[in-house]
């Protein structure tokens, strides 16, 4: 066995397919066939069922995956060795941010990042919560930020901010007069919201229930994956929708008076670091974290002790 070995079975537990996870890995499918078949003769058991479609994995397949990805997380880490005992922060982190945050969060802290870190690259990629712990797990990421409390017994969470929920109220709408909107009081067949499983929308269901398309007056329903596009929706359309806080702070001025705040207690959500509990916090997102908590208005550092934060149902 050797970690060559190990990489093509995650590769391919991954992708349930030897020709896709072959043209992943650059070899050729009967070297990858080969390679899958000597670990199994070593070891005296099988690890995939190939004659089901798509590729199988047997039960002991699922067992040897977990502990081949800790061995490959291992040595991946003795690789990095070097890199977390020098002083300086150099090298390259790869992390996940959930699509509700990232387009707030990531320019607001990337070029602090770059003065304050010169030799530290940074690879940020939009995904949705299950995504990022799906590559946490198969190490495509170092570290993720999501939305929490979420169930998953192999990662930590490192609680980092915490984001009130706001209104964005078109002008033409009633509730526009008011500078605070008591919860009760949002018209549920009247809010434009996010994909169904965004934990933002998961959080926003716990506020009120949407109604069904038949039950509610508009002549259309656009859901969509982007906050950006729910706030265009409103300005030309009317109705509402809930922001979360670091919206809130890009808002042209023109459209600054549509911005609401909730009647107290205000809900909020939770925004934590991911990463794998059998790496820990790595050095380098250790530094890039701490330029988000230098980033962020101190408000929001500080935990309400008021509610317990909106749950993301995932």
């Amino acid at each position: 066995m050797n970690i060559n070995q190990l990489k093509y079975f995650v590769s391919l537990y991954r992708l349930r397919n030897f020709s896709k996870a072959a043209s992943e890995l650059q070899i050729s499918q009967p070297a990858l066939s080969l390679q899958i078949q000597k670990l199994e003769e070593e070891f005296g058991y099988h690890l995939v069922e190939r004659h089901v479609k798509p590729l199988g994995i047997t039960p002991e397949g699922e067992l040897f995956f977990e502990k081949a990805v800790q061995i490959i997380q291992m040595v991946n880490e003795l690789d990095q060795l070097s890199l977390e005992l020098e002083e300086e922060i150099e090298g390259q982190i790869r992390i996940g941010i959930i699509p509700t945050l990232s387009p707030y969060l990531t320019p607001l802290v990337i070029q602090q990042a770059q003065q304050q870190y010169p030799g530290l690259k940074i690879e940020i990629v939009e995904l949705v919560t299950e995504d990022i712990l799906k590559k946490l797990t198969f190490n495509e990421l170092d570290a993720g930020i999501v939305s929490t409390p979420i169930k998953a017994s192999n990662v930590g969470f490192k609680p980092l901010f915490y984001e009130q929920f706001y209104l964005y109220v078109a002008e033409n709408h009633p509730l526009y007069s008011q500078a605070r909107i008591k919860q009760h009081e949002v018209p549920a067949d009247q809010l434009w919201y996010l994909t169904e499983g965004n934990c933002f929308q998961n959080q926003v269901n716990s506020l009120c229930t949407i109604p069904s398309f038949d039950a509610v007056s508009y002549p259309f329903r656009y859901v969509s994956s982007s906050i950006e596009s729910l706030k265009r929706i409103v300005e030309s359309q009317g109705g509402l929708t809930f922001i979360p806080e670091l919206a809130t702070l890009n808002v042209p001025s023109e459209y600054e008076d549509l911005v609401k705040r909730l009647e107290a207690p205000v809900p909020y959500r939770e925004i934590s670091l991911v990463y794998l509990k059998s790496t820990g916090e790595k050095k380098l997102v250790k530094a890039f974290t701490e330029v988000i908590l230098d980033t962020i208005p101190k408000r929001m550092k500080k935990k309400p002790s008021v509610t317990a934060p909106l749950d993301t149902k995932l």
